[in-house]
């Protein structure tokens, strides 16, 4: 088989002699690949959320959080401890993670 054959890899073919430049423009491909724009939270959505921010507040239920951070969609889960400064303090495995209340998209 040769790389004109079908089912050869013609495009990648001469990656045995790729320029640094051109590593460099694929590995920040490879990075941006998953970035999104920040979704909008509709208001009825909103109001779900903070209800159950409430319920799991007052009867110490863990939460999965959805939230947005550094150009991506992220999950958390954990045990809410407290909301102070328009930040949600999210007790979690190894820690504790603070994720500001306009970044929220979910709570389950």
């Amino acid at each position: 088989m040769n790389k004109l054959s079908i089912g050869s890899n013609l495009l990648w073919e001469s990656s045995r002699m790729m320029l640094p430049e051109h590593v460099e423009v694929l590995m920040e491909h490879d990075r941006r690949r998953d970035e999104v724009e920040k979704p909008i939270v509709a208001e009825d959505k909103w109001t779900e959320i903070q209800y159950t921010i409430q319920e799991a507040l007052q009867f110490n239920k863990e939460v999965t959080v959805t939230f947005y951070a550094n150009r991506r969609i992220k999950h958390a889960s954990g045990t809410i401890l407290k909301i102070n400064n328009d930040r949600l303090d999210l007790d979690v495995a190894d820690g504790i993670d603070w994720i500001k209340m306009e970044d929220l998209l979910d709570v389950e």
